[in-house]
């Protein structure tokens, strides 16, 4: 039950408008007896820090109570913060005694109070505006007579109250409705929707993921009959005003395991120059605005990429189908057709659709392999120089987005391993080689130079922009690479400069990888909107995504514009600025939800892989260190896990902050981030995510 003071605070906060007496708060708290002379003592002491007694004896909330109206957002721990629905106030702590029945993700209103002991301001949640989650994923379990469902997510509350299905088994997952949300004086309520199966499957595991992030799984009807009338021939009509190609020596390059190929590429060396095509599949042609097809597609916005399983933002019949650039066979195309100097800077670009035929479906580790052998090459000779040319050219982009300021962060990607049941049996480095910086290197191009078009001819369309880093987490790098080494300028002049000569300074270090992911994380994250602030990881001016319509929402939008702006159509006909605020909010929001469910199953194999090992010994490096401990990544394995503070039980250790350190306090034994270390697997928590080490 609620204390008294909160409950008066409550009420005030919800009648702010009328002041209330004594005998008024007293009927609307329903108290009675002695509980009425406690209010009067209560109102009292509140009268001093948080209400004002007006005339006749009427309370009301100081101005200095303040209310805040935002999102929730709950650690694992209990606590969280409130992200004002005002952008220019900063989150506010919720401690986990004041989050009340609130779940993550929540729209709440919190009272703003303070510390007496340092008067940090923090908040309590006096009401929920808006809930987050009607539904949630949790384990059935029967306990006598109760039957209730707990979340795997801890910070979606307690267990939710159901009347069993007659075809359930404890132990299972399961999807629930809540009926009824958990208050101060009962506990949630639901009803299950649907038995997802047994905890240890791995496609239940995906299922899970599906349904905690809120991730779109199921094709309309419409979209699927709209789907299913597509056929894979044209007509004379669809070739109409479309440039021929399928005479040009287009390739497409993939990873081994792709099926949805959306690009593919030609080059011709011409004197000093060279002539790049990139011809990207042109979805636009099938998913027309405001079809059934379209609605799913914006609902989804990106395709989602789980180890071993897709899930697609198109229908197969697109995606895998006739959207996709196979070998061999027709396809109708976007391309872009660009010439550029010997130092890569663009001279002339054209854009048309097209008609295609790739004459290869080429994979990354083959044409690796011809790039470094090209003797031994069983493709056809025409398609082998043209590869060579291909890896000569992309080294000059590399070497001119370099020169003007570009970032080249390096990264390790491991892929999850699985069988076929979607088990995890291993982890894989995934090395960049030629091939894939050689792509990487056409699509930025393509990308740079249709922004670059639909700019200059006045049209508004959704840029992909990446905006500078806050100062305050430049000086936490700064401080990092000084621990390190090596020195680092954070001023606005010359930023990329510094930047790049820190990467290369630290290209050699064992602490370079963590200098990479470090300036990672004081990057801004890049997002899509109509207003051109430039990309700063790419240090380019203009910048867009085209060549993945087939997967990415804002690149089939941008294709709908180019083909506005090549038929010379009014402006009018395009989208309008707020509309396309609203939607490049939509778009970044769903690609964040997109990197946190494939994040979240990534991180599930990873437990799963090491649950069986719990005691066993590994050798690491600490690849972070916060005040409750430090983070060690395995060696060779590509696995995190944290060694809490509590577990170092030979000093007292504390956080400096300004060397990222924890450092003892009587032996002064400091665990800083590149240190070596030795720890044993106490615990691996799989609901959590989370792997705890102990030190050797």
């Amino acid at each position: 039950m609620q204390p008294l003071e909160q409950k008066i605070l409550t009420l005030l906060g919800k009648r702010d408008k009328r002041p209330l007496d004594r005998r008024e708060l007293a009927e609307a708290l329903d108290l009675r007896g002695g509980e009425r002379k406690i209010l009067t003592k209560v109102l009292n002491q509140m009268v001093r820090q948080q209400l004002l007694e007006e005339r006749k004896g009427r309370y009301r909330l100081k101005k200095s109570q303040q209310q805040l109206v935002g999102i929730f957002s709950q650690t694992d721990q209990g606590f969280g913060f409130l992200r004002p629905d005002k952008t220019d106030l900063e989150d506010l702590f919720i401690p986990a005694r004041h989050t009340g029945t609130a779940m993550d993700g929540d729209r709440v209103v919190a009272n703003v109070r303070f510390s007496p002991r340092d008067r940090r301001p923090y908040g309590e949640i006096i009401r929920i505006e808006e809930r987050a989650h009607s539904k949630l994923v949790g384990v059935y379990q029967q306990r006598g007579r109760s039957h209730v469902i707990w979340p795997l997510e801890q910070k979606l509350g307690g267990p939710v109250h159901i009347m069993p299905p007659a075809d359930i088994e404890p132990g299972q997952v399961v999807e629930v409705e809540i009926e009824r949300y958990a208050s101060a004086e009962q506990a949630a309520s639901g009803r299950v929707l649907e038995v997802l199966g047994e905890l240890d499957d791995p496609r239940v595991d995906i299922e899970t993921v599906i349904r905690s992030h809120g991730l779109p799984h199921v094709f309309s009807p419409a979209t699927l009959e709209e789907a299913g009338q597509i056929v894979g021939e044209f007509s004379g009509e669809e070739l109409k005003g479309r440039t021929d190609l399928r005479g040009l020596s287009l390739v497409t390059i993939d990873g081994e395991t792709a099926r949805d190929f959306d690009d593919a590429v030609a080059l011709r060396k011409e004197g000093e120059s060279y002539r790049l095509w990139v011809s990207i599949a042109d979805v636009a042609h099938y998913v027309t605005p405001g079809s059934a097809l379209d609605k799913d597609a914006v609902e989804r916005g990106t395709s989602v990429y789980f180890p071993g399983f897709c899930l697609p933002m198109l229908p197969e019949e697109l995606s895998n189908g006739i959207c996709s650039l196979r070998p061999e066979e027709e396809r109708l195309a976007m391309t872009a057709e660009m010439l550029f100097d010997s130092q890569g800077q663009l001279k002339s670009a054209d854009f048309y659709p097209a008609v295609i035929r790739s004459r290869a479906r080429l994979t990354y580790t083959r044409v690796a392999e011809i790039l470094d052998h090209p003797a031994t090459s069983t493709l056809e000779a025409d398609l082998t120089e043209q590869l060579l040319a291909m890896a000569e050219f992309s080294a000059i982009l590399t070497r001119m987005r370099l020169e003007r300021g570009s970032l080249d962060l390096e990264i390790p990607e491991v892929e999850v391993i699985v069988d076929d049941t979607g088990k995890a049996v291993s982890l894989e480095k995934i090395e960049r080689n030629q091939a894939h910086r050689l792509i990487e290197e056409f699509m930025l191009a393509a990308n740079e130079a249709v922004a670059g078009f639909l700019r200059d001819q006045g049209w508004d369309f959704l840029y992909r922009i990446h905006e500078q880093p806050a100062l305050d987490k430049l000086q936490e790098l700064q401080q990092l690479a000084a621990e390190c080494g090596i020195g680092l300028l954070v001023g606005k002049k010359q930023l990329h400069k510094h930047l790049q000569q820190m990467l290369a300074e630290a290209a050699d270090l064992p602490e370079g990888r963590l200098l990479n992911q470090q300036l990672l994380r004081s990057l801004q994250q890049a997002r899509y909107a109509p207003q051109n602030v430039g990309h700063f990881g790419l240090a380019a001016e203009c910048y867009c995504h085209f060549t993945s319509p087939i997967r990415r929402y804002p690149d089939l939008v941008v294709h709908r514009v180019l083909k506005l702006a090549l038929q010379q159509r009014p402006k009018s006909e395009g989208l309008d600025l707020p509309r396309l605020e609203i939607l490049g909010r939509d778009c970044s929001a769903k690609e964040r939800r997109a990197m946190l469910a494939e994040r979240d199953l990534v991180d599930l194999r990873r437990c799963q892989l090491m649950r069986d090992r719990v005691g066993e010994e590994f050798s690491g490096v600490i690849s972070s260190v916060t005040e409750f401990g430090f983070f060690v990544e395995l060696d060779d394995l590509y696995i995190e896990g944290l060694v809490h503070v509590r577990s170092l039980n030979d000093d007292y250790y504390y956080f400096d902050a300004g060397r990222m350190a924890l450092v003892g306090e009587r032996r002064r034994q400091e665990f800083r981030i590149g240190k070596p270390v030795r720890v044993i697997l106490d615990k691996v928590e799989l609901w959590r995510r989370r792997i705890d080490f102990s030190l050797i």
